[in-house]
């Protein structure tokens, strides 16, 4: 297993593009513990955060559905 790197770690506005969703829906998403995050920094005004590609692309993985089915089960 390769282990993670500096340089292995994605910014916001990487993951922003690859999910094609808003950097402040990222920040979101990271407060409410609904993505896999690295926080470098913690600021009062400001955060430093980062992420693991490998915790992206399995976040990403769990969340697709075949085409077809609808995301909410009713």
């Amino acid at each position: 297993m390769e282990e993670d790197t500096i340089e292995s770690l994605l910014t916001v506005s990487q993951v922003a593009a690859i999910c094609r969703l808003k950097r402040a829906t990222i920040y979101r998403a990271v407060s409410e513990n609904l993505i896999p995050a690295v926080v470098l920094w913690k600021g009062r005004r400001r955060r430093v955060v980062r992420f693991r590609r490998t915790d992206i692309e399995a976040f990403i993985r769990e969340r697709s559905v075949p085409a077809g089915e609808s995301q909410r089960k009713r």
